[in-house]
């Protein structure tokens, strides 16, 4: 799906995969946000790329919102693209050691991968075509997870990761937020309550969460308000 001229989301629910990737097109090549897992999300993708001429060697930097299977999965396939891998340290060690919490909630292996660059709050990237990218600590879904700004086509598009999904909420026409999975051994609540506390203060145009719908509009920052409501009124440090 094309989000505006140079960003696409190329993995979702709409193309019958789990977790969202978004790619950014800049003059020298492609940045991926996530990567999935497994060989058909791999293969899918793929797919949606070759629909808008986007070819997979063209990929030349892979940013991880988190190293939970469904979005670091395939870093391994990355690895041998020759693509740049770019996580947090705390996500970094998860692929490149193993991850035996993802193999028992997903019943399959981890195969390791190679993190190529440990990046953290305040890191900028600039990519030729006026493309931008920022780097945001947003623990509380996992001790690592990062979310990132995107700058590109004259717009400011939010990655958070698997914080919160936006989803339908019928009969109504409106939406409704969904908080993200919160059985991970190194959640935390206190950090997921002041992540989100703090990426209200972003102005951004397109809201592109891990999985499920994004959402572009005025209202996008109302959809942050409802997970942060959600949030706080959620008892104990879960």
């Amino acid at each position: 799906m094309k989000l505006s001229e140079h960003l696409f989301q190329i993995s979702g629910v709409q193309y019958e995969t789990n977790s969202n990737i978004y790619a950014i097109q800049h003059k020298k090549g492609i940045i991926l946000i996530d990567c999935g897992f497994q060989e058909e999300q791999w293969e899918r993708m793929q797919a949606c790329m070759n629909r808008w001429n986007l070819k997979l060697q063209d990929i030349t930097h892979v940013f991880l919102t988190h190293s939970h299977f469904d979005h670091a999965g395939n870093v391994w396939r990355v690895n041998q693209l020759g693509a740049k891998v770019l996580a947090s340290p705390a996500d970094a060690e998860k692929v490149e050691q193993g991850n035996p919490e993802m193999e028992e909630l997903f019943g399959a292996s981890w195969i390791c991968g190679r993190v190529d660059q440990r990046i953290c709050e305040g890191d900028s990237f600039f990519f030729p075509g006026d493309v931008r990218l920022r780097v945001l600590e947003t623990p509380g879904h996992c001790r690592g997870a990062l979310s990132f700004l995107i700058e590109v086509d004259g717009l400011k598009a939010l990655c958070t990761g698997d914080m919160f999904f936006v989803t339908p909420f019928p009969p109504k026409d409106q939406d409704d937020v969904e908080l993200g999975y919160m059985g991970s051994r190194d959640f935390s609540l206190t950090d997921f309550r002041a992540s989100l506390k703090r990426l209200q203060e972003l102005e951004f145009d397109l809201l592109l969460p891990g999985h499920y719908y994004f959402y572009g509009g005025a209202a996008a920052g109302g959809l942050l308000a409802q997970a942060y409501a959600k949030a706080m009124a959620l008892k104990g440090e879960l």
